[in-house]
């Protein structure tokens, strides 16, 4: 499992308060300007897994966590961990842990919604935030139906419905370009979605994080730069770009690639984050 036998990536598990304990991977300067990466519902630290050499090898020290209930992580039965507020919580308290100033804080999909929650909450650690086709700037498609198939009284059973044939045909939804998806990545992900206790903190996440939009209100008080990543093929989250707006300065950039624009086409966007962190 991600990084088993890749220099210079350590990995390590950090309690982030109420008997939570968050795995971390972790790259590059320890005294470098710090770099958090927030994945995905069912993604794990792995989403990063370009990310994470190329800040380092730019000088930053860049941290990917496995969230709440995903990756090596703890996944917790109480259903308030898996709240927004609880992610934007931990998210936090990892920022803590690593004694964070003025970090970039990117977030992807449901990352996205954390990440944009700690700007909304002028967390002191954070100085610049970018989201790749975060949650909570339109509708997520799909949620609705997904919440009705799995109801919280299916979580008891969820792990039946974890195989390699379901990772595969959620990695080619989430992808513009599905020749891009490795074996490699089928079997990273279904390793971390077989963890016992993982697809029931999916279910429970998807009951109880808000997968609604921000607050006109919240976003015009976001005082930090931000950038938006949309990828243009993105199939499941699909107009962000008009209510982001209401964050004052966002910059908006488009790549050609579908949700997971950040793994699908790693050496634009990673650059360009890159390029956003150096300013």
């Amino acid at each position: 499992m991600y990084p088993a036998n890749v220099a210079g990536i350590t990995a390590r598990l950090i309690p982030v308060g109420a008997g939570l304990r968050l795995r971390i991977l972790e790259s590059g300067d320890a005294a470098g300007r710090p770099v958090l990466l927030l994945h995905g519902w069912g993604m794990s630290a792995y989403s990063f897994r370009a990310a994470l050499p190329t800040f380092a090898a730019a000088g930053f020290r860049a941290v990917a966590v496995d969230q709440t209930g995903h990756g090596l992580s703890d996944k917790p039965w109480d259903l308030a961990c898996y709240a927004r507020e609880s992610m934007i919580a931990a998210a936090g308290a990892v920022l803590d842990a690593m004694d964070a100033r003025d970090a970039l804080v990117v977030g992807v999909s449901m990352g996205g919604g954390v990440a944009a929650g700690l700007a909304v909450a002028h967390h002191p650690r954070v100085g610049r935030v970018a989201l790749v086709n975060p949650v909570g700037f339109a509708p997520v498609r799909f949620t609705t139906m997904a919440q009705v198939m799995t109801p919280l009284r299916f979580r008891h059973h969820a792990s039946r419905l974890v195989s390699r044939p379901l990772v595969r045909l959620m990695l080619r939804l989430a992808y513009a370009d599905a020749s891009r998806i490795s074996e490699r990545d089928v079997e990273e992900y279904w390793g971390t979605a077989s963890q016992p206790g993982a697809a029931a903190a999916l279910v429970a996440l998807l009951h109880r994080f808000s997968w609604h939009r921000f607050a006109e209100a919240d976003l015009r008080g976001i005082g930090i730069p931000a950038l938006l990543v949309v990828g243009t093929h993105d199939h499941l989250i699909v107009g962000s770009e008009r209510h982001a707006a209401h964050i004052p300065g966002l910059r908006v950039m488009r790549v050609a690639g579908g949700h997971l624009v950040n793994e699908e086409r790693p050496e634009v966007v990673d650059a360009a984050l890159v390029s956003f962190a150096r300013e």
